[in-house]
């Protein structure tokens, strides 16, 4: 509704000027007004016209407010019918929305207790025909406790899955876990190793995941059991960036183990150190002992001459030891060498 004439601000009076309430004055003692009036008090209703007459009564503030705002109390009626409308026409919607969020949260599903967890794996890992990727981001576990999963890893290989695994460049010094993949190697599976930080991830066929989710302390609190489209897409792309610059673990004819790589270990170990990270946090981070990470750093210390950490991660960035792109037949001691891999 159209409200221009009714309320005067929108023509550019927004009150009342010293001259026009002089004028009411004077309306109020004298009766009213003849001739020409302000135009002010006529947009505001304090002046009325005499039908038939030129002259003007005056009109009751209050009054004039009761006139001025009936087509505006109007407008509003009419909007409040038109969102009540709008609100009912929406609310066959609600229990929709209700239906299908509560269908979509069924897809992330929290999986508590190892047993919970390693069931809900199985039965994935048995229904798994096309593809299995999966990351383990701790060093080298027991023997013993290797032996358990061998059958589970070897089970999807056997049946023709294309198998790939991410573990963390350590394992590459721990015979167990050395063993455990290139049996499951020999079956067709691809390994591949990497210095950087990931989290353990198991995805089956793109069309479940299965991540950790970690405790403050670090360690692991549960598990999320993952069968959203979306969110599979997300960690299956988060998983092939870090294959991409893994390097692959190879066993020759020979039967000699894949070299273990300690330019990238001590790389990893100095970068992590450089962001102020403590040894007991690398060593969770990593997989190592608090012992070799802090063998690493000391030896690195004697190489560079650095007597602090601070110095020491001077000397590192002045050299462009941490740079990715650094040649790796670089400063002596650098483990170029041991590559091969």
């Amino acid at each position: 509704m159209d409200t221009n004439s009714a309320h005067p601000d929108i023509d550019g009076c927004t009150s009342v000027c010293g001259d026009c309430a002089a004028a009411y004055r004077r309306a109020l003692r004298e009766g009213g007004l003849s001739g020409t009036v302000p135009e002010c008090l006529i947009r505001f209703g304090l002046l009325r016209k005499v039908e038939g007459s030129a002259e003007h009564l005056p009109v009751p503030p209050s009054v004039a407010a009761i006139t001025l705002a009936r087509p505006i109390r109007r407008a509003i009626l009419d909007q409040r019918a038109a969102l009540d409308a709008l609100i009912a026409s929406l609310s066959p919607m609600d229990a929709v929305y209700r239906h299908e969020r509560q269908r979509h949260k069924a897809h992330v599903q929290p999986l508590v207790g190892r047993e919970v967890i390693a069931t809900a794996v199985q039965g994935a890992l048995e229904s798994c025909s096309e593809e299995l990727l999966s990351a383990h981001p701790e060093g080298g576990r027991p023997s013993g406790a290797m032996a358990g999963v061998l059958p589970r890893d070897l089970s999807p290989a056997g049946r023709g899955v294309r198998q790939r695994t991410v573990y963390g460049h350590t394992v590459r010094a721990h015979g167990p876990t050395l063993a455990h993949i290139e049996r499951i190697t020999q079956e067709g599976a691809e390994v591949r190793t990497a210095g950087e930080r990931f989290e353990r991830l198991i995805v089956c066929d793109r069309s479940a995941a299965f991540i950790a989710v970690l405790a403050a302390n670090g360690q692991e609190a549960y598990a999320l059991e993952v069968r959203e489209p979306g969110l599979i897409q997300f960690l299956t792309k988060t998983f092939e960036a870090v294959w991409e610059r893994a390097v692959p673990v190879e066993f020759d004819t020979t039967g000699h183990r894949p070299p273990r790589l300690t330019d990238e270990i001590q790389q990893a170990i100095l970068a992590l150190m450089v962001r102020g990270h403590t040894d007991e946090a690398i060593s969770k981070r990593l997989g190592l002992s608090t012992r070799t990470i802090g063998a690493h750093i000391k030896r690195a210390s004697t190489r560079f001459g650095s007597r602090s950490r601070a110095e020491l991660g001077f000397s590192l960035a002045r050299a462009g030891f941490l740079d990715p792109a650094r040649d790796p037949s670089g400063p002596p001691g650098s483990g170029a060498d041991q590559r091969g891999a």
